[in-house]
């Protein structure tokens, strides 16, 4: 079902800027667009999670700690949950020798489930499994959580990915004194970081001509500067037994490139239509624009060629 959810919302999406006759030339330029339509649209959202606090129906401090932390979407999500949980009632029960809540609806007597929870560790457990399936503490557990006097979401049960922070880009790691020992950092973990940034100064470069020349003109010093790091990494990794003139042609090489930085525009064009199928089409029975002429057409050319 959730597969399915995300596969409708992908096909909504490309269904909005794409079609079936859509070149691939066309495609590249919407769905570039269409990603950055998208982005603002993110953008916007934050703002207004961050700056605007949504209506509280409740007041329960658990309620305003949500307001704080979730974005608008998923708080939306959450008070659901816990405006519902009034309308559930708890008994305990036995099962293997250990006591659970049971939590049985108000309104439906066959709407139950099963709570554990562990109050040392504030580990919760429910049959439902809204939790694991969406990230989102459910309405039984919120039930148990009042009962228990936890006032407070358990820090284990809020997923960073539904927070107000989890779009701001990752904090700087400090590297270790020397270069060759073990990286706190992996090398996925780096590429990742500098593509967060190099994406939001992308979006600023749209803004103005003067944002754009002041970016391209720090990243060329930026970049410069990084290729002179690598030279100097190679260096000290070359063995000392290496011929002398091939490393002074490997650096000079790098250097080249290193001064060649250069925007180049992409040109992309739709590709070569080949025939897969069928008969091949011969040159005789084409007409203007690759039309197949009929048998009638043929011979009268034919007979205009012989006469």
């Amino acid at each position: 079902m959730n597969t399915t959810q995300r596969s409708e919302s992908i096909n909504a999406f490309f269904d909005s800027f794409v079609n079936s006759r859509t070149t691939l030339k066309d495609f590249v330029v919407k769905f570039a667009k269409a990603v950055d339509c998208h982005y603002k649209k993110e953008r916007k959202e934050d703002f207004n999670s961050r700056h605007k606090t949504p209506s509280l129906v409740i007041g329960l401090k658990i309620e305003h700690q949500a307001t704080s932390i979730y974005t608008r979407t998923i708080f939306s999500k959450f008070q659901k949950e816990l405006v519902s949980s009034n309308h559930f009632t708890k008994e305990k029960v036995e099962k293997n020798g250990t006591f659970y809540r049971k939590v049985t609806s108000s309104l439906d007597p066959d709407d139950a489930f099963i709570v554990k929870l562990n109050l040392e560790s504030k580990v919760c457990e429910c049959d439902c499994q809204l939790f694991e399936f969406m990230g989102i503490v459910c309405r039984h557990m919120l039930l148990i959580f009042q009962v228990k006097n936890i006032f407070q979401i358990p820090s284990n049960y809020i997923l960073q990915r539904w927070t107000k922070e989890a779009n701001k880009e990752l904090k700087s790691v400090e590297y270790r004194s020397s270069f060759e020992e073990e990286h706190y950092m992996s090398r996925a973990l780096r590429s990742i970081h500098v593509c967060q940034h190099v994406s939001q100064l992308s979006y600023l470069a749209e803004k103005s001509e003067d944002i754009y020349k002041m970016i391209i003109s720090n990243l060329d010093h930026t970049l410069k500067k990084a290729f002179g790091m690598e030279i100097e990494l190679l260096e000290d990794k070359e063995d000392d037994e290496m011929d002398m003139h091939h490393k002074s042609g490997e650096l000079a090489d790098i250097v080249e490139v290193k001064d060649c930085f250069v925007l180049v525009p992409l040109n992309i064009k739709d590709p070569h239509v080949s025939q897969i199928k069928g008969q091949k089409k011969s040159i005789e029975k084409q007409g203007l624009g690759g039309r197949i002429k009929g048998g009638l057409e043929i011979s009268l050319a034919r007979a205009t060629t012989t006469l």
